[in-house]
Formats: structure tokens, sequence, C-alpha cells
């Protein structure tokens, strides 16, 4: 079985969070490394997201991908000596969550936190999308909004990275140094101490990068503050290797044997040598590196966000299509085409179309470009399997048709 995910282009998304960083010098000197500060000075530079006057419609609208729990929306509260409180947000007997009690948290000093935006909000599910196509890893994204004087989370540490986007007011971080470097997900989000520190004030349109590891804590004095929270939860090798694991465990029955009753009072040494040679035999002969990269990418493109715009416009387009209509493919969409020796598909954000072996060719064009004709397509294809090709993924959501006074210069 082979993979192959579309290439990715020049886009704005990383950069946009960067700008005027650029993502090259972002990944070689603090990608895991080091907190990166951008101060921008300019209060409209995160216009296009949703601002103050767009919380009560997140909290209240439609999740995707999920039934609404008191999770969707809470209330966090950290006193000056350290005491955290929390309250959950209720639901309404319509299942959606108590705006009023919201407002009653928030005028008690309460933080409000509106998790999974990416799953209520286009503008944040598309940044997310394309941040997931440039980074290969899940992306999720919540929003914190603390009144003036107030402070959610105390000092704690994350185990993922985190974009922190300032969009209203100002709030000032203190952020420590990690006590263990990359730290996994075992190993919490309890309460630290944050002794020795870093301060670093965000204003509207600013930009923080905190690395997984790093104790941090933020407050606000003389103003209230909103700022959006991307969270990276990075594949690491050690998934790759579970997933690789489980690759060879469908191939080898010595790895789906199970552990010998009664294991937890016996030694299991003598087991071991022979599953470490068969592994390392693997390694040496055919390690399922493809396969396990495909696992990986399946999880990716399963993840449920917000629905862009404008597609039924598109549909309506099908019926009209030529070899020269112009159809493109969103930049901030990732595309996986992998074939077996039955099939080849294309997978991309919770949807696949799949086809004979011969198409391969044809579904690594449209993951390798994002605006084309429908006569360029690759493939030993008449005029009318094109047509049939694009049309199939104009109605599965993968394409998009340019309309002919937006056509301009390819």
């Amino acid at each position: 079985m082979a993979t192959h995910i579309g290439l990715v282009s020049q886009n704005l998304s990383l950069d946009y969070l960067l700008n005027p960083v650029t993502a090259a010098e972002f990944l070689c000197t603090h990608w895991e490394k080091e907190p990166l500060l951008i101060n921008r000075n300019d209060v409209e530079y995160y216009a296009s997201l949703p601002g103050l006057d767009n919380i009560e419609e997140l909290i209240t609208t439609t999740s995707t991908g999920m039934v609404r729990s008191t999770q969707d929306v809470s209330a966090i509260r950290s006193d000056r000596n350290g005491t955290l409180s929390k309250l959950d947000i209720p639901l309404n007997a319509n299942g959606i969550p108590d705006i009023q009690g919201a407002y009653r948290a928030y005028s008690d000093g309460y933080t409000i936190v509106v998790n999974g935006v990416h799953r209520r909000s286009a503008a944040i599910a598309g940044l997310s999308r394309s941040l997931e196509r440039t980074l290969h890893h899940p992306i999720g994204a919540n929003l914190y909004l603390t009144p003036l004087d107030g402070q959610g989370f105390s000092p704690h540490m994350d185990t993922h990275d985190v974009f922190i986007l300032q969009l209203h007011g100002s709030k000032e971080w203190h952020v420590g140094s990690p006590s263990t470097d990359l730290p996994l997900i075992s190993a919490g989000h309890g309460p630290l101490e944050l002794t020795d520190f870093r301060k670093f004030t965000l204003n509207p349109g600013d930009t923080l990068y905190l690395p997984r590891g790093f104790p941090h804590e933020a407050l606000t004095s003389n103003s209230s503050s909103l700022h959006l929270t991307i969270g990276i939860h990075a594949y690491r090798w050690l998934d790759f290797m579970v997933e690789a694991l489980g690759v060879l465990a469908e191939e080898d029955i010595h790895f789906r044997k199970a552990l010998p009753p009664g294991f937890l009072d016996s030694s299991l040494l003598a087991q071991v040598p022979e599953l470490v040679n068969r592994l390392a035999a693997s390694l040496k002969k055919d390690f399922p590196t493809e396969r396990a990269k495909v696992r990986l990418a399946a999880k990716l493109l399963r993840k449920p966000m917000a629905a862009g715009s404008g597609h039924f416009r598109s549909l309506d387009l099908i019926s009209s299509l030529t070899e020269e209509s112009v159809v493109v493919r969103s930049s901030d969409l990732l595309c996986c085409v992998r074939a077996d020796s039955d099939e080849v598909l294309i997978e991309f954000a919770t949807n696949f179309v799949s086809g004979p072996l011969f198409l391969e060719s044809t579904f690594k064009f449209v993951a390798e470009h994002e605006r084309f004709t429908v006569r360029e397509l690759t493939g030993e294809l008449s005029t009318e399997d094109k047509i049939d090709i694009v049309s199939r993924l104009i109605s599965e959501g993968l394409l998009q048709c340019v309309e002919k006074n937006q056509e301009g210069d390819k």
C-alpha cells in the first residue's frame, strides 16, 4: 500500500500567525524548544476571527460532530491565593448553554471558556484546517474571555503546544521553565508553583507560542481579555510506533497473543526476547512506515470541524461543467491519496472518494493542485470521464467551481 500527501503550497496560515517571523525560522528555532512572542501593534490583525461581540453566538450555536454537554462552555476563576474554582454552565431544556448563567459567572469574576470553537466557527475551522495541512498534526481551538483584574487557570503546564492569539483587550502571561522537556499526555495538567518566570504582555493582534511543558499563568489588570488558544496535539514518535506495531500485529499472531494469565505475579522476561527479535527483523526487512502513516492520516482526517461556506453555489454549477471549467481545492484542505491492491482513495475532511487503481495519478494530481481546468486532469481519461470525476469530487465536498466572472488569470 502506498500513501501520498498533497504537496503544501506556500500558504498564509502559519505565516499569518507568525508574521513577520517566517515559518522556516520558527520551525528551526522555536518549535518544541522556546516560547515566541510576536508584538504587532495592529489591533485589526485578527479582525477576520470572532471577537468580543461574537461570544454569545459561539456559546449558543450548534457544535459539529458531538452532542452538546456542560463541557462545551465552562467558567473558571483563580483567586490570588491560588484557589481554583470551576463552574459548569448548565444546558437549558433545548440543550443550549444557559447564556444568562454565563453572564452571571463572568460578572462574578469567572473566565468564560468556550471549548472546541473549531467545531462552531467557520473562520476558526479554516485556520485550524490550514494548520493541519501544513503541520500534519491535529489542531483544536478554545476561546477564553477573562474579566478585568481576573485570572482563569492557576499556574499549570499543558502537554500540547499552543498558539495564543490576542483578540481583545490585554493580558499578561508569566512563563516559567519546564521541569520535563516535551512531557507526554500522561504527565497531567495539575497546578504548579511559578516562582521564576518571564513576562509577556499580549495586546490585540499579538501572538504567543508556547511549547508543551512550559508552566504558565495569565492575568488581566485594567481591561478584559479575549484570546483564542490554538492547540497543536502533536503526533509523537511514540504514536507512530504504536500504529506501526498495530500493523505488525495484524500480520504476526505473536503480537496478538494475550499476556499469560496471572502475568502480574510472574516474570515476562522469558517471552520478551522473542518479540524483540521479531520487531528487530521487521526493522531490517520491511518496517510498515507507510501503513503507519496512513493510520495516523486517517485519524487526522476524521476530526470534525465547522463547514466552510459557499459550496451550494458550486453544486448548482455541476450541470454546466465543461473541459474548460476551472475548479479549485481549498488551500487549507489536507488530502491523502492511498492505494491498495483493489482500489485507490482520496481522503479529506471526514470524507473520501474511491475508484479503480488507474485513477491513482488523477487523484494525486488533485491532491497536488489547488486550481486547474477539468481538461488538465491526468490519466488516460476521456473528456466525459474527467467531467464525471470532477463532478463527483464537487458533490463530495473536495472541489469547488469557479464562476466565469471569477476566473481571471490562472
